[in-house]
């Protein structure tokens, strides 16, 4: 997004992101993706840790007299004295709007199986993503793409978008659309036990489950000892279900995966994660690990 402004016409005069937050095994602080190219381009800094009644923070946005403001991902909901400083506060939405507000559109559009989703620019409120609309453009989500790829591809195009958005700014063209309100939806705020692996769904609601937490997160089951087992990529297998074979039974193991009887259906496992090991093919593991059919998971 940054750099998509930085090679358009329009001047960047400051920008504002997260403060650093503790990563990795030794908990360091590090800072966003956005502040460590901001600061190696030297443009005007801020990471305030809040900005509702923060008269420092507003005073020092204030001054460096913004046309308009663009947000993307920020996590925040803009306070009403942030919003004033100009009359077009934008921000990159990635969702067809009024659907999936909130701030998980793109893992929600991958769990809810979504053929395709949409990018929009929204002018902010102080209300959560009920703004009128600049742009929208449709986003296609294909079959095999996971969480990374479909945020990377809306990424690419909202960076486009808030450009064209600007210049419309810029010209006295832009033409927002208000939303449909009484059509609206609402994302959830997931946390690491929504990634559990309920069997009882069908082998294809699993495919689009599994996608959505790849990479970051990654969908988790058990093996019958206890052990955690994550599950990076898997297909449905054939549209049968096994009499006397209950959701979460292993059918079948050999090198062109591992098939699970499902609460409709099979699914074939293709890439998975073993309790304090790397990430690896199903077939890879099988060569290390025996798995009888008729175990459990989950």
């Amino acid at each position: 997004m940054l750099r998509a402004l930085l090679s358009s016409r329009h001047s960047v005069c400051a920008v504002v992101t997260q403060p650093d937050q503790p990563a990795g095994r030794r908990m360091e602080l590090k800072a966003t993706a956005v502040a460590e190219e901001a600061a190696a381009l030297g443009l005007p800094l801020f990471k305030p840790a809040r900005l509702r009644r923060n008269a420092d923070f507003l005073a020092q946005l204030a001054g460096c007299r913004p046309d308009a403001l663009l947000t993307a991902s920020y996590g925040q909901i803009l306070p009403a004295a942030v919003l004033d400083l100009t009359p077009w506060p934008l921000n990159v939405h990635p969702s067809a709007l009024p659907q999936l507000r909130g701030a998980s559109p793109v893992r929600t559009a991958l769990l809810q199986g979504l053929p395709a989703t949409q990018c929009c620019i929204m002018r902010m409120t102080p209300r959560l993503d009920d703004g009128a609309v600049l742009l929208r453009e449709p986003c296609p989500i294909p079959a095999d793409w996971n969480y990374a790829r479909l945020e990377e591809e809306l990424g690419r195009q909202g960076g486009r978008m808030a450009v064209e958005a600007l210049d419309a700014v810029q010209v006295g063209a832009a033409e927002p659309v208000e939303q449909d309100h009484a059509n609206a939806t609402y994302c959830s705020t997931y946390h690491r036990e929504d990634t559990v692996i309920d069997w009882r769904r069908s082998a294809p609601e699993l495919c689009n489950f599994i996608r959505a937490w790849d990479p970051d997160m990654g969908a988790q089951t058990s093996l019958p000892d206890g052990r955690r087992l994550k599950i990076w990529r898997a297909e449905p297998g054939a549209e049968i279900d096994l009499a006397g074979h209950a959701p979460g039974t292993l059918i079948s193991s050999d090198k062109s995966g591992i098939a699970v009887q499902c609460g409709r259906g099979m699914l074939r496992i293709l890439e998975l994660q073993p309790e304090n090991k790397r990430r690896m093919s199903a077939a890879d593991f099988l060569a290390g690990t025996r798995l009888a059919p008729g175990l459990l998971l989950g």
